[in-house]
């Protein structure tokens, strides 16, 4: 069963692989001694790792090699290391590479949910990377802050650590101005921040980071950005007396009437699925899925235009007149069928059961 006792931990390139190309065996060690403490803690923690590509590019840094091979060299390189580390800490841990498709198909979503339940329920910590190897054939995520947080998701985490070179996310970042952002609670407060932060954020970035984290958010989920190296951090993410000053941001995951209330399909919908096309539907339609209290079906009486060629049962996106965005749903009639049907009463397009309004 499917709890929040998870904590999603993430860590970069930067904090694992030393100037010139060899693995950080330092901090290695300092993140396993991290997640055995989380056991000891009650909690079942799960580790989003880069640092493979860094480390196999840089075996054989007088060759140009493809990202895949430099992510083929460096993947059991960096396993290797962690798993030697564990073992001398009586910790087990388990390899994951995995693409985009692993989480946009609902199949394969289901399967991998249930693979690291069933881990983590041994005391296994699963090792999670982008699969690299594969790179240029297959969907990426666009960052591992984008994967822990869609893993934080898919699994309904307690806690998502993103654990970076920077001790939290700052406004005025690099002037003398600059301010570290203690507690973020609403999502408004991003629109302030500078998202063009030149850290070492890695390939996404802050905007990709704080995309993220957005998510995670609205699905109640506590995200922390914090110093990968502080010796705290751990402990810290359960220090909730105030008395010490944090070596990370809180953003506080919504409750109540703000917080998302989905679960099961519409969950794998807000964070997974990829839509193979759209519906463009009437504005009465749009605002009657946006304000209905209650969950709406999709009518064909109100789609306008249709885009792309897609497959009874995938995913497709509702957008208005606008073109903005109003939600995701599991289509129930293929896209031809759709435009030959155009206008007529009582078909059913997408069924409330399988659709999400997201705006």
């Amino acid at each position: 069963m499917i709890c929040n006792m998870y904590v999603v931990v993430k860590i970069g390139s930067a904090l694992l692989v030393n100037k010139d190309g060899s693995l950080n065996k330092k901090m290695l060690e300092h993140i396993i001694k991290g997640l055995k403490y989380l056991q000891g803690m009650g909690k079942k923690p799960i580790l989003v790792s880069s640092g493979a590509v860094a480390a196999g590019g840089q075996k054989y840094v007088f060759k140009k090699l493809s990202k895949g091979v430099k992510a083929a060299i460096g993947q059991p390189m960096l396993l290797n290391e962690y798993s030697n580390i564990a073992q001398r800490h009586s910790l087990i841990t388990a390899q994951y590479l995995l693409s985009k498709d692993d989480l946009s198909d609902r199949k394969r979503y289901i399967y991998l949910q249930s693979a690291l339940e069933e881990a983590t329920r041994h005391g296994i910590v699963p090792i999670i990377n982008d699969n690299d190897i594969l790179h240029g054939v297959k969907k990426s995520f666009s960052d591992n802050d984008q994967l822990a947080c869609y893993l934080g998701i898919m699994l309904h985490a307690e806690k998502v650590l993103l654990l970076t070179s920077v001790d939290g996310i700052y406004n005025d970042f690099g002037t003398e101005k600059q301010k570290k952002i203690e507690v973020i609670t609403k999502l408004e407060e991003f629109e302030t921040i500078q998202t063009d932060q030149k850290t070492e954020f890695g390939t996404g970035g802050m905007k990709g980071k704080i995309e993220s984290i957005r998510l995670a958010m609205q699905c109640g989920i506590d995200v922390y950005v914090g110093h990968g190296s502080d010796n705290s951090i751990f402990s810290s993410l359960f220090d909730d007396t105030g008395r010490n000053a944090k070596p990370y941001t809180k953003i506080v995951g919504l409750s109540g009437a703000e917080k998302k209330p989905i679960k099961g399909i519409q969950k794998w919908l807000f964070a997974g699925a990829e839509p193979k096309g759209e519906i463009q539907i009437s504005e009465e339609g749009g605002n009657k899925l946006r304000n209905s209290i209650v969950r709406k079906s999709v009518l064909i009486k109100g789609v306008e235009q249709v885009f792309g060629q897609f497959s009874k049962g995938d995913v497709i996106s509702v957008i208005d007149k606008n073109f903005e965005q109003i939600g995701y749903g599991v289509v129930k009639m293929d896209a031809a069928e759709i435009r030959s049907q155009k206008g007529e009463e009582n078909i059913i397009v997408i069924h409330a059961n399988y659709f999400l309004v997201t705006a």
